[in-house]
């Protein structure tokens, strides 16, 4: 049976429920969330995704609800389901702005900010550098495909119409927050590394030559040094990018393994 028909049949409540939990998982993603992505271009993948998570999952049993404010709470509890996908995306996204700002400061670049549309404020520069090298990973790596997968994976586990929300899923909502600050610092320690020895160098040299202006000769220094090792560990950052995103597909895994009670 396909989704007008069905919907014909009687099963338009189950539909909107689909949709609910892929409309929230996009419209609070890093990627399709974004405000200068037109409107009907979300809503248009919304639709294709909730068509074709009808046409792959097994065919649904008749929703038992008694009453409208339980059929609303159950519209409440699958767009829960998508936004806690969103945001957790968008939790280790963050992880590129966190390690932005901590390069910033230590290159001298702590005021220069460029506004976000995403979150309408404004970000590190370097942050805007590196997160849009992990969207480039993201896509080159597949991500797409596990998003899905991870979506399918919580049709399968948490059918629609059938969600609770047990207490440890802000415990682990919480772990996940501070393992993404980790993540940040650790793309940010070369950098946070080289600007302390920087700065160590450049003590020895003013106690060696007292007449030289720290501070004019300091900066430039700083910024070119930083520079030259965010080259040279350009290439790291690909791969330890790709083990944030392993880090953010386990977590989405154990959140949704919590909410299914596993």
């Amino acid at each position: 049976m396909d989704a007008l028909s069905y919907m014909a049949a009687g099963g338009l409540d189950y539909m909107l429920l689909l949709l609910l939990r892929v409309s929230g998982m996009t419209l609070s993603s890093p990627i399709f969330g974004r405000q200068n992505i037109p409107a009907a271009v979300k809503i248009s993948y919304s639709l294709a995704l909730a068509y074709f998570f009808f046409t792959v999952l097994p065919e649904p049993t008749p929703l038992q609800y008694g009453s409208v404010p339980i059929f609303a709470l159950l519209c409440a509890k699958e767009t829960l389901i998508g936004l806690i996908m969103g945001y957790l995306l968008t939790l280790f996204f963050s992880v590129a702005f966190i390690a932005g700002q901590l390069i910033d400061m230590q290159m001298g670049f702590g005021m220069a900010n460029v506004f976000d549309e995403q979150s309408n404020a404004s970000i590190p520069m370097l942050g805007n550098m590196l997160n849009i090298m992990m969207m480039l990973v993201f896509i080159s790596v597949g991500g797409f495909e596990r998003l899905l997968a991870l979506l399918h994976l919580t049709f399968l586990r948490i059918p629609v119409g059938t969600v609770t929300v047990p207490r440890g899923i802000a415990w682990i909502i919480a772990e996940l927050f501070s393992e993404a600050f980790v993540l940040g610092l650790r793309m940010a320690l070369p950098l946070i590394v080289s600007g302390l020895l920087g700065e160590a160098a450049m003590g020895m040299l003013v106690r060696t030559v007292p007449q030289m202006n720290v501070f004019v000769i300091g900066l430039p220094l700083k910024i070119l040094l930083g520079f030259m090792v965010l080259l040279m560990i350009l290439p790291v950052y690909t791969s330890l990018t790709s083990s944030v995103f392993e880090s953010m597909f386990a977590g989405m895994e154990r959140a949704f393994a919590a909410l299914v009670g596993a």
